[in-house]
């Protein structure tokens, strides 16, 4: 479906003829009788309505005309093509083992009204991966990490970072297995220990190891405020 063409010239007769009067205010001042009677205001009303039609026939410019505009302002039309958009899965409850999504499973939009849902096909296989958490450990900048494995077991606290946060300060997370094109949720038991820390922009960075380096990843949500909460947070690997 086509987006409807804007008009090029909404003014209508009346408009036309009531600026003309004020022009004829400005220009010509000694000029006041506007009755209708008046053979200027006829001439006004004349050109107004030939005006009138111009417009008329602006507003309806062919679609090639419309295009050839766009080409002058160095913009191209592209072919037709189907709709891409990004699609997320998640399970109702955890899987002790791994979710195949086959290409060519049909979603579809949320239906709004009385107009039909959207439907979309998923173009490759992806793999729900079933994972836990294996690995914790803590580094404080210029020091050797500390796992946190037994805290973990023990249900008790341990500090994230130094006790004055430094750039450099580190917390892993090992994962039982790899989770390409996952979404991971961390839960995590909190207490507010940043004073000051802004919880919508908190001063982290969140990383991950792809083999070779470790890559900046996408962080969905933060319910933590930074890791001074209790909350959860979601990760794009």
């Amino acid at each position: 479906m086509s987006l409807p063409a804007p008009n090029l010239d909404d003014r209508s007769f009346q408009d036309l003829v009531d600026e003309a009067k004020r022009l004829v205010q400005l220009r010509c001042p000694e000029w006041t009788d506007n009755n209708v009677a008046d053979p200027g205001v006829t001439l006004i009303e004349t050109f107004a309505f030939m005006v009138d039609q111009l417009i008329y026939r602006l507003n309806r410019v062919p679609d090639l005309n419309y295009i050839k505009f766009l080409d002058l302002l160095g913009e191209q039309l592209r072919p037709p093509s189907a709709a891409i958009a990004p699609v997320r899965f998640s399970l109702a409850v955890p899987k002790a083992t791994n979710v195949l999504i086959p290409a060519g499973t049909l979603v579809s939009t949320a239906r709004r009204g009385q107009e039909p849902p959207i439907s979309f096909s998923t173009q490759i296989d992806l793999d729900l991966v079933s994972v836990s958490l294996q690995h914790i450990l803590t580094q404080a900048v210029g020091q050797e990490a500390v796992p946190q494995g037994q805290s973990i077991a023990e249900h008790s606290e341990f500090s994230c970072f130094s006790d004055v946060p430094q750039v450099g300060d580190a917390l892993y997370v090992g994962l039982t297995q790899a989770a390409p094109n996952c979404i991971v949720r961390i839960s995590v038991d909190c207490r507010i220990e940043g004073i000051g820390v802004d919880p919508l922009r908190p001063p982290l960075i969140t990383e991950g190891w792809d083999g070779q380096q470790w890559t900046r990843i996408h962080l969905i949500k933060d319910t933590t405020g930074g890791l001074n909460q209790r909350g959860t947070i979601e990760i794009y690997i």
